[in-house]
């Protein structure tokens, strides 16, 4: 008798979830785990720190109803654990999918360990490229974020904070903003948070003044010995926010916060360090780098060549950045001699992760220059493997790249398809390239609030939420009245009033989209070969009414004005799609 189903409801969970609860939930349907997983990755990662035995989908639909903080303490009372069958095939799916993020294949395990059809269907999918899925590379690099993330909130110290901002005062003083949207709303609400005796309005007017750099905001507003206070308390507003993950505003953050005891840190290590220099003064022992030619260089700073040129360590450092950065392996003593910096040198004066840079890649080079028959190195990273012309693949095992390349094609591993039947990377930027560019066009931005819209009917006389007015077709500030505009008379360096959607949006997006085309099909022909532009245009709308208003104009340079391009380029353009002439019904 078959097993009978029962879908429970969507915005409830059971006091006591389990497994079938889970699988048989609405929101895990129809790889509706997929998008839950999308969206609570982070709480994910750091409940499993806490919680590594816990089943991902009773996460998951935890995280969908409760927040980060509610779900850890629901967890110290009753936890649902991944099921040992579950945790075998994710183990078995690892070898299948090397390079997939491992909470996701937990994910998958859960939801196919007792449906073998539907797993069957699944593998068969990722495995033909039809399906894809979220990377290990990219679960490495979330993980290392949320760390960095951690170390400047909840674990914070001074020593790390400096060992990535070594000179703060100056950094963040001088740093040039771009500002958005979200840098200046979370800017806002941090200086709401730091002076709730001052009003939004002048936040935000100190902020604007000062290019929305945050640190000379505080200081300007820490020093206004005029300021004008509220007569009352602004009551916090932060916990109605999320919390930020922008790593760059967060080190702003942490240094504003922590001020004082950096800036206490960064004078004890100079004045120690002035002491040291006397010290070693007074028994003439200071050396000079035959570099930049600094003669207070200490004992502990200096480096030599085996010959015995002497270099400070900020020398070498630069030294090994710049080698490594122009691809050479060589690191040769300063002063033009035959000699080479040895690695001891390298390792004392670099930090760990350029000095493992530069390990690998002399690794890989010496192996390369071994020239050992059937040695073939991953086309991501530095993996290198001997293997029999048997294997048409190469299975990297460096644990932070774990992908599969085509030894023919140097490409990510496209089996079963053969490697001319498949997208090359370089044709996969292309199109991305051109889409890119589809999108611009069609979405116009705020000059002033950066916000972004497409008109969907109207004149071209646009009027953003903020109150900023705009043209639609040459996206330029406008004044409150039309005199920007034309409408039954065509006229010199004006736009017209009315357009055809059509026009302004699909004709506009494939004119631009083909005159890229036909740029690489004089340029780099081979690189359209599987790129079919008729399938990534957009449709044509066909209008059931003609608009009621239309303007005076000359098509080819409406859309030579929306896209950026001369007029004769547009007037050049061959295949364009069309609906044809509109033809007026007639009345009976």
């Amino acid at each position: 008798m078959a097993e009978q189903v029962i879908l429970i409801d969507a915005t409830t969970l059971p006091e006591s979830m389990n497994h079938n609860d889970c699988i048989n939930h609405p929101k895990i349907f129809s790889y509706g785990w997929e998008l839950l997983y999308k969206k609570h990755l982070t709480n994910l990662i750091k409940a499993l720190d806490v919680h590594s035995d816990a089943s991902r989908l009773f996460l998951l639909l935890q995280f969908d109803m409760f927040n980060l903080s509610d779900t850890l303490l629901k967890l110290s009372t009753h936890k649902l654990c991944q099921l040992p069958e579950a945790i075998l095939l994710t183990n078995n799916l690892k070898d299948i999918i090397p390079d997939a993020c491992p909470i996701y294949l937990d994910i998958v395990g859960e939801v196919y360990a007792n449906n073998h059809d539907c797993l069957f269907e699944y593998i068969e999918l990722v495995t033909t490229k039809k399906k894809s899925y979220p990377k290990l590379q990219e679960y490495n690099e979330h993980v290392k974020n949320l760390s960095i993330i951690k170390s400047l909130t909840e674990d914070f110290s001074v020593q790390n904070f400096l060992s990535m901002c070594p000179e703060p005062v100056n950094y963040f003083k001088n740093a040039n903003v771009n500002p958005n949207a979200t840098h200046e709303q979370e800017s806002l609400l941090y200086l709401c948070e730091k002076f709730p005796m001052i009003s939004k309005v002048i936040l935000r007017n100190e902020l604007i003044f000062n290019k929305h750099n945050l640190t000379n905001t505080v200081e300007s507003l820490q020093n206004n010995p005029n300021q004008t206070f509220l007569k009352r308390k602004r009551k916090s507003i932060a916990n109605s926010f999320k919390a930020p993950n922008n790593i760059e505003y967060l080190k702003e953050i942490a240094y504003l916060d922590h001020k004082d005891q950096i800036l206490n840190h960064i004078e004890t290590e100079r004045a120690v360090y002035e002491v040291k220099v006397q010290e070693a003064k007074s028994f003439g022992r200071l050396n000079t780098c035959q570099c930049c030619f600094n003669d207070e260089v200490l004992d502990s700073e200096i480096n030599s060549c085996p010959v015995g040129h002497y270099f400070c360590s900020s020398c070498i450092k630069k030294g090994v950045e710049v080698a490594v950065g122009a691809g050479k392996l060589e690191f040769k003593c300063f002063a033009n001699c035959s000699e080479q910096f040895n690695l001891d040198i390298i390792k004392a004066n670099v930090n760990d992760k350029l000095y493992d840079r530069v390990m690998r890649l002399k690794q890989a080079q010496e192996i390369k220059d071994a020239g050992i028959e059937g040695l073939e190195t991953c086309a991501f990273c530095d993996y290198s493997v001997i293997l029999s012309p048997d294997f048409k693949t190469i299975n990297c095992q460096n644990q932070d790249c774990k992908k599969e390349t085509c030894r023919l094609c140097r490409e990510e591993s496209h089996f079963p398809f053969k490697c001319d039947e498949v997208e090359k990377v370089t044709e996969v930027k292309i199109r991305t390239m051109i889409e890119d560019k589809m999108t611009e066009v069609l979405i116009r931005t705020c000059y002033y609030c950066k916000r972004k819209f497409v008109k969907e009917d109207g004149c071209n006389k646009m009027t953003c939420s903020c109150g900023k007015e705009m043209c639609y077709i040459c996206r330029q500030p406008i004044e409150s009245n039309y005199s920007h505009f034309y409408h039954t008379h065509m006229m010199e360096n004006k736009c017209p009033l009315y357009t055809d959607e059509n026009l302004v949006h699909a004709t506009a997006v494939e004119a631009a989209a083909r005159l890229i085309v036909n740029e690489l099909r004089e340029k780099q022909p081979e690189l359209l070969r599987h790129i079919d532009i008729d399938k990534i245009l957009p449709s044509l709308k066909k209008n059931r009414t003609p608009p009621k208003h239309v303007s005076a104009l000359d098509a080819n340079r409406v859309v030579a004005t929306v896209i950026g391009q001369n007029i004769e380029d547009v007037n050049n353009l061959k295949d364009m799609r069309s609906l044809g002439p509109r033809q007026k019904k007639l009345r009976r």
